[in-house]
């Protein structure tokens, strides 16, 4: 090996880099499933998950993981920065989007929860 040339191992500059890009892509699954499966561990242990406030805020953030693998997917297929800027700035558009719906929608069923607690609060003391 230390007397070979980069030509004598028959293989391309392209072959190597997608090779590359494909342990990267193997490396980031490897991570999301890992976060993924200490995300449903440690939120499993949390009160509000079984209802609905916390079922969205699961679901939001299961959905937002996925996003991002798929992120990492594209950016990884990106052979310059020509491609990466528009990848790079629908991701970012999306995120803005996405967390502007889920904020709201969350903020809503809090409020309604919240609401519905104060209202049976007001009424067993009320008795």
């Amino acid at each position: 090996m230390a007397g070979q040339s980069w030509t004598d191992w028959n293989i391309s500059l392209e072959q190597v880099e997608e090779q590359m890009r494909e342990e990267v892509r193997k490396a980031a699954d490897k991570y999301f499933d890992q976060y993924l499966g200490l995300f449903r561990k440690t939120i499993s242990s949390y009160p509000l998950v079984g209802g609905e406030f916390g079922e969205k805020a699961k679901d939001y953030a299961e959905k937002n993981v996925a996003l991002a693998r798929d992120y990492v997917h594209k950016l990884s297929r990106a052979k310059d920065i020509r491609e990466v800027v528009p990848i790079q700035t629908e991701f970012m558009q999306s995120q803005i989007e996405t967390l502007s719906k889920e904020f709201k929608s969350l903020g809503e069923t809090y409020s309604k929860a919240a609401s519905d607690l104060l209202s049976t609060s007001l009424k067993t003391n009320g008795r």
